[in-house]
């Protein structure tokens, strides 16, 4: 029976790799026992390179989708929820992704008005058009939501679109004070004063029958009708 010729079958060490002598029990090159399984030797270097190669990849891999999603995390705060106002910096924008219709209107006139009275005309005039927005979906609109969109307009230097809401509100009541108090602030804004005095001695001689009636938007803008009230008197 013909012999195993044992150079033509090379052994290679399970742990390094190193080819070994035919004779060889132990690794000549890293000292480890050899087994006398040149299959599982031959293969040994491929199985050390998975065996350190594939945890090494996912390492790398579960790093890469941490910095993805927070970068991703951070373009999103920067774009979606803050809006830049070049010298004046930036504003946070609100959340109304689950308001009421109602609620998303009031939220977004109440920040413009706020940014109209600390005087950020930008921040103001950013808002303004989303709050015009939130307010026409809410149509048909009454005396109030009017007035509001009115004041919102005059903010955002529409006054041709406040003038139209003034007008509308005292053509279904003359005597409406909020209808007059804009009217005579949309007359202001176009430089009619004749208009704006006529709109002001109006809301002097309605006051007293139309605070009896206690109307909400009444209550609601107090303050607004009492400034009104002071400027006509003055003028």
């Amino acid at each position: 029976m013909p012999t195993t010729n044992t150079a033509e079958n090379p052994r290679f060490c399970s742990d390094c790799g190193t080819k070994l002598r035919p004779d060889a029990r132990f690794c000549h090159n890293c000292g480890s026992p050899i087994h006398g399984d040149p299959s599982r030797a031959r293969s040994a270097p491929v199985s050390k390179a998975l065996q350190w190669g594939v945890p090494a990849i996912a390492i790398v891999a579960l790093v890469a989708l941490s910095v993805i999603r927070f970068g991703s995390r951070s373009t999103g705060v920067d774009t979606e929820e803050r809006v830049p106002l070049g010298a004046g910096g930036a504003v946070q924008a609100p959340d109304i992704s689950s308001m009421s219709p109602d609620e998303r209107a009031d939220r977004l006139f109440n920040r413009v008005m706020r940014l109209s009275s600390e005087g950020k005309a930008d921040s103001a005039a950013f808002f303004g058009p989303m709050a015009l927005g939130a307010l026409e979906a809410l149509a048909p609109l009454n005396a109030h939501r009017r007035y509001d969109m009115g004041l919102v307009a005059l903010v955002s230097g529409d006054v041709s679109r406040a003038t139209a809401q003034g007008d509308t509100i005292l053509a279904q009541r003359p005597t409406h004070l909020l209808g007059l108090a804009l009217a005579a602030r949309a007359a202001d804004a176009r430089g009619d004063a004749t208009a704006s005095r006529n709109f002001r001695r109006r809301l002097l001689a309605a006051e007293s029958a139309e605070r009896q009636r206690a109307l909400p938007e009444y209550a609601d803008h107090d303050a607004d009708i009492r400034a009104a009230i002071e400027l006509a008197k003055q003028r």
